[in-house]
């Protein structure tokens, strides 16, 4: 795949800020003070090529935020026509883990099922299924081949290394997933520009991605405002993650592209989801409120 130069963002995000930066830097600055988290932000205004930015050069392991990266690199094989949303997937017993999140898992606990490729899409990234992501990841060739692709989009900072059931193992597991802030806005831009997937493939994800049922940006912000996202976390005392990456569609004309990740979090979960959905709040309230 021919590389996808990213140069073109980088050289304005560094001073180029929201007309109400004030606002949004106050409230966010108090939103999260004193949380024992290291907790990293970018909003990028899309109509006005403006954004606003915390810690967006830091690693953050991305949980299952990494299985949009997964699940564009699956609708990349649709697209040249090596795969198809209708294929039937065998899916055995053994893909089926038991100790790990999985509705599907739940529907066919014994496994031994035929699912439409599309189907699992669906419930990897609506419903954050750790056994259809690395279902989908054994389709595709493993770590190593998403890692291929995401080099081919020039996206150097979003490396993914473990499948989920690694990950389950152990804390340090997820590290070995990470991402910057502002390269997982690199990548929701290619994707929302339409650089990477054909418009088929494209409007199947956007609507399962605003499908979304885990995580909270929602939370506090009108039903009429559109997100397609998807969101990661685990819960390890003093590893907490919790994440949330997507495109909001505000009433008023603005598309925000947002990346919210909180790493090493001592905070309860309930805590971590408020953050992120406070955030979702801050934006509505300084975008779309004009």
């Amino acid at each position: 795949m021919k590389r996808i130069v990213l140069g073109f963002m980088l050289t304005f995000i560094s001073f180029l800020t929201f007309a109400q930066v004030n606002d949004i830097e106050k409230e966010v600055d108090h939103l999260i003070k004193g949380k024992k988290a290291v907790i990293g932000i970018v909003l990028y205004d899309y109509k006005n090529q403006k954004i606003f930015k915390i810690n967006d050069s830091k690693h953050f392991p991305m949980q299952s935020v990494f299985k949009f990266p997964i699940v564009l690199k699956v609708l990349n094989e649709v697209d040249k026509g090596n795969m198809n949303l209708t294929d039937s997937i065998l899916i055995k017993n053994k893909d089926l883990l038991s100790d790990t999140w999985s509705p599907i898992h739940d529907k066919y606990p014994n496994g031994n099922v035929r699912m439409a490729l599309s189907d699992i899409i669906r419930f990897t990234i609506s419903q954050s299924d750790n056994n259809g992501c690395d279902i989908l990841l054994h389709l595709v060739g493993g770590t190593s081949v998403v890692n291929s692709y995401l080099d081919s989009l020039g996206l150097m900072k979003m490396k993914i290394e473990k499948t989920e059931a690694e990950q389950h193992k152990t804390p340090d597991a997820q590290y070995r997933n990470w991402t910057t802030p502002i390269c997982a806005i690199q990548l929701l831009q290619l994707f929302y520009d339409r650089k990477i997937l054909k418009q088929t493939t494209y409007n199947f994800l956007w609507q399962i991605m605003t499908e979304t049922s885990t995580g909270s940006i929602k939370a506090e912000i009108p039903e009429k405002v559109t997100v397609a996202h998807k969101t990661g976390s685990a819960f390890f005392p003093g590893h907490s993650v919790t994440n949330d990456i997507g495109i909001m569609l505000l009433p008023n004309n603005h598309t925000i592209l947002y990346a919210i990740f909180i790493k090493d979090s001592d905070e309860n979960k309930e805590v971590n989801y408020k953050v992120i959905s406070d955030i979702g709040r801050i934006i509505y309230e300084n975008v779309a409120v004009e």
